[in-house]
Order: C-alpha cells, then sequence, then structure tokens
C-alpha cells in the first residue's frame, strides 16, 4: 500500500476543505513550508487493475486536483505518485523543497486555459458526381472547381491558424501547443488568476477572426502543463 500523492501547495490559514479521494478522505502533510495533498493506504496496482479503475482513477485524481485548486495555489502532481511511507514522502518533499516552492512562488496568481480548434469542413452540397448527367466538360469543370474551392478553403484555414498563434502569442507569453486526436489541435496558455476578459472579449474576438475553426475555451485550471519534468 502507498501514500498517494495529489498535490502540492504553501501551507494557508484559512481551513481547506479537502475533497475525497479515490477511497477515502484526502489528508494534508506538512514539511516545513510545504504541504501534499495526499490520501493514505492504497494500492497503486489496484487503481490500474482494469481499463475501467484506471479512467475512473484517472479522473478522481483530475476532480480533487481542481477542487483544491479553487481554493488554493497549487502544484498537480502526474497521475500515480505513491509513496511507500510517510517518512519518504517527507524526506522527498525536504530533498526538493527549493524546487517546489520557487515553482509554486512563479506560478501562485496564474491559471491555465485550454484552447480546443477543431477544423470546420467546407458546407458543400453532395458529390456534384450524383446530379451532373453525361454531359462530361460540364462534369469535369464541376469537379475541377470543387477541387479549387476546397484548395482556397483550407488555405484560408491555415492563414487563419496562423493568426490564431500571433493574437494568443502577443498576449501571453507562456504557450504550449499538444494535438491528441488528428487535426484538433490545443493551446494551453498561463494568465492571471483574476482575468476574466479571457473568456468573454477575446475568445470572441478570436473565434470572428478563425471562422474556420471551431474554438473553445475551458474553464481555469491548474497549471498541468506548465511544470518541470522533475516535478512529482
Amino acid at each position: 500500500m502507498s501514500i498517494y500523492a495529489y498535490a502540492l501547495l504553501v501551507p494557508i490559514t484559512s481551513p481547506l476543505v479537502l475533497p475525497v479521494g479515490m477511497e477515502r478522505n484526502t489528508e494534508l502533510v506538512y514539511s516545513s513550508g510545504l504541504a501534499a495533498i495526499v490520501e493514505p493506504e492504497i494500492s497503486l496496482e489496484a487503481l490500474q487493475a482494469t481499463d475501467e479503475r484506471l479512467l475512473q482513477s484517472v479522473l478522481t485524481h483530475d476532480r480533487v486536483i481542481r477542487e483544491l485548486f479553487q481554493q488554493t495555489p497549487l502544484l498537480p502532481l502526474r497521475f500515480g505518485n505513491g509513496f511507500t511511507s510517510q517518512e519518504t514522502l517527507l524526506n522527498h518533499l525536504e530533498k526538493h523543497q527549493q524546487q517546489y516552492l520557487e515553482t509554486l512562488t512563479h506560478l501562485a496568481d496564474k491559471v491555465e486555459y485550454t484552447l480546443k480548434a477543431t477544423p470546420c469542413n467546407l458546407s458543400d452540397a453532395s458529390d456534384t458526381s450524383d446530379t451532373i448527367d453525361a454531359k462530361g466538360k460540364a462534369y469535369l469543370l464541376a469537379k475541377k472547381q470543387r477541387y479549387q474551392t476546397q484548395q482556397a478553403f483550407q488555405a484560408q484555414q491555415c492563414e487563419q491558424w496562423e493568426l490564431l498563434n500571433q493574437l494568443i502569442l502577443k498576449t501571453y507569453t507562456n504557450v504550449t501547443y499538444e494535438t491528441r486526436q488528428p487535426d484538433v489541435r490545443q493551446i494551453h496558455f498561463l494568465t492571471q488568476r483574476n482575468n476574466l476578459t479571457v473568456s468573454t472579449e477575446q475568445f470572441s474576438l478570436w473565434q470572428v477572426q478563425c471562422s474556420h475553426w471551431q474554438l473553445a475555451l475551458s474553464e481555469p485550471l491548474p497549471p498541468y502543463h506548465f511544470l518541470k519534468n522533475t516535478l512529482g
């Protein structure tokens, strides 16, 4: 059995509402200026015993972190961080204390947004071969025109993607990109925790100027994509 670690934070004076974890209530473990949100007596093997259990465990991991992030800044740890004992956990926190505290200080007033961009399809009618009769030249002309229209649409799509990148980089300096599904792209960026204009004015502008893309903006998230690889 392991002590499962969800996140790190700087202890605060106001009490936290600790979420329920995968099997029981989460707890705080303190180590000279740092605190870890943990859940004791967890079997890492059992969490991944089946695909269904693994998915549920990952979702719970994410839920716990988000519920805490609504209350205080924190460093989310990757899924699957377990320590054999509280002493091992405390030794780890002590060894990496400076690194964790520096990262917490840097990200204390930041939130992450994820902008998902899905390319739109050209809203054409059905294939011209279904509607054109034996007039070969007319058929070939229609096919050529359709191809040219499709090419122009895709070129505009590429231009809009570049414009979207420029608009985001013009405002935000911490930006990362990710492609999880074919043609579906994600842009992650950091902004101030109290910046409420992201989800209103800026997002509306991006969608108007990038009409060939379907955009979706996440809620404010913990800084998942802006942690050093050595964290956790």
